[in-house]
């Protein structure tokens, strides 16, 4: 083995490390997310964005709510912060989602929701190609529970 070959060895040992760190900690930070819960009071009184009021009878039989976009140009990527209210007696679990179309992406987290407790959860609409008055749907999905709570997505694409 030459001498410089092993100077390199030696200097790619000491550097796999750090980047193996570095690697491991993108990671995480990106495949975590923050989980925000407030009460419910405290939403209403400041205006935090739209609230989902999840009842024992939408866990049990469905039902569905609107959230509105409003104006957007094309090609804009909007972001709402819906909020989550748990208004049953028990921790609600939102297990998985559905989307009518690929434009929207919901971020959340399948941690309890406590009782009287609302969770932020980013919606995104991504505008591209898209014109005119939209309509999309969002379908949650609580654990044990087989109804869905549609989220009904507006939004006029100018």
């Amino acid at each position: 083995m030459t001498p410089m070959f092993r100077r390199a060895a030696k200097r790619s040992a000491a550097a796999l490390p750090i980047v193996l760190l570095l690697t491991v900690s993108a990671c995480i930070s990106h495949t975590t997310q923050r989980v925000e819960d407030r009460p419910i009071a405290e939403l209403a009184e400041n205006g935090k964005g739209p609230i989902i009021h999840v009842t024992d009878e939408m866990i049990e039989s469905g039902g569905s709510d609107t959230v509105r976009f409003g104006r957007l140009h094309s090609g804009e990527i909007a972001l709402l912060s819906l909020w989550l209210a748990n208004e049953t007696e028990h921790p609600i679990v939102l297990s998985d989602y559905r989307r009518s179309c690929g434009c929207t992406t919901l971020e959340f987290t399948a941690q309890p929701i406590p009782p009287n407790r609302a969770r932020r959860l980013p919606l995104t609409f991504d505008s591209r190609g898209e014109w005119g008055w939209q309509f999309k749907t969002v379908d949650l999905q609580f654990n044990g529970s087989e109804p869905v709570l549609r989220l009904c997505i507006e939004a006029e694409v100018e």
